[in-house]
């Protein structure tokens, strides 16, 4: 027997597994462009706007990333998201628009 007609009743199965692989892929990549999370700007800005005003006298205590990260997390805590990667894809969005917004005024 030549070594490969050894194995060739698996060439069937090794097709169908390729073709659920990349089913289980396309999947994945799906779910990771998805975003959980749904940012209300307007309730951003005036949640930033409250943080500036209650540290008026020590601005220099207001950092924007432990803000953002500290948004993130209670939208996330709030509504029972359970995703290391969603928390960290919005913070980086919620940090990037309060920099934007420092950087204009």
């Amino acid at each position: 027997m030549k070594r490969n007609e050894e194995f060739s009743f698996l060439k069937g199965t090794w097709k169908q597994l390729k073709k659920i692989n990349s089913k289980v892929n396309r999947i994945i990549e799906g779910l990771d462009t998805n975003k959980l999370y749904a940012i209300n700007y307007s309730n951003l800005k005036q949640r930033f706007a409250e943080e500036l005003e209650n540290y008026k006298n020590h601005p220099e205590l207001i950092d924007i990333e432990e803000f953002s990260a500290n948004y993130a997390f209670g939208y996330h805590s709030s509504n029972n998201i359970d995703s290391m990667c969603s928390k960290q894809a919005m913070f980086i969005e919620v940090k990037s628009y309060l920099n934007n917004i420092k950087n204009r005024a």
